[in-house]
């Protein structure tokens, strides 16, 4: 027995030896298994939250494609486009709506010329170009009525001239009657061109 231990110490070092083998497979094996089945049931909630939340979605798409529907039906017959049939029936409404906003504004209308119809893609381009005079403020306010009008028109090629000699037209005038001319454009609708 001298070389021997109590049989209480192998009992006892049996049982340590046998908790740390239980600990280290808890560590190594039964608690990752644990970790990991928590964070599996964490993201399987967050799923079905987020399955909810885009099955709420879906049911309002009807809804929305209704409303744009809708709203492209309405944009359609809002003017955007010229509403003519034609690109010499939309240069005359351009050549009329010139005309009437120099004439409503003190303007003198001096030429209006039709341009060549020219195609942007599936548009139509129609354009004139004007040539008037007009003092300052009259001239400000045919910009700004022909800009805030539909259906949309674009000013291009603007050139704005005094009529007077610079040094005479500043001891005049405070509001010089000035030469303007441009090219006036709008465009029709796809299915027309």
């Amino acid at each position: 027995m001298s070389g021997s231990l109590p049989r209480w110490v192998s009992r006892t070092a049996a049982v340590v030896l046998l908790l740390a083998i239980l600990a280290t497979v808890y560590v190594y094996v039964a608690a990752p298994l644990v970790v990991a089945h928590r964070t599996t049931d964490e993201d399987i909630e967050r799923t079905r939250d987020l399955l909810v939340r885009y099955e709420a979605i879906a049911a309002t798409r009807q809804t929305y494609q209704r409303q744009l529907e809708e709203l492209s039906s309405r944009q359609v017959g809002r003017g955007t486009y010229l509403a003519a049939e034609s690109d010499a029936l939309a240069s005359a409404e351009l050549q009329g709506r010139i005309r009437a906003a120099v004439n409503a504004h003190g303007g003198t209308l001096r030429s209006i010329q039709t341009l060549p119809v020219k195609s942007e893609g599936a548009f139509l381009r129609v354009s004139v170009r004007v040539q008037f005079t007009a003092p300052m403020v009259a001239f400000h306010r045919v910009l700004y009525g022909l800009e805030s009008e539909q259906p949309f028109v674009f000013v291009d090629n603007l050139d704005v001239r005094n009529r007077r000699a610079a040094r005479r037209a500043a001891l005049e005038d405070f509001d010089p009657q000035l030469m303007i001319r441009f090219d006036l454009s709008g465009y029709l609708r796809p299915e027309l061109s």
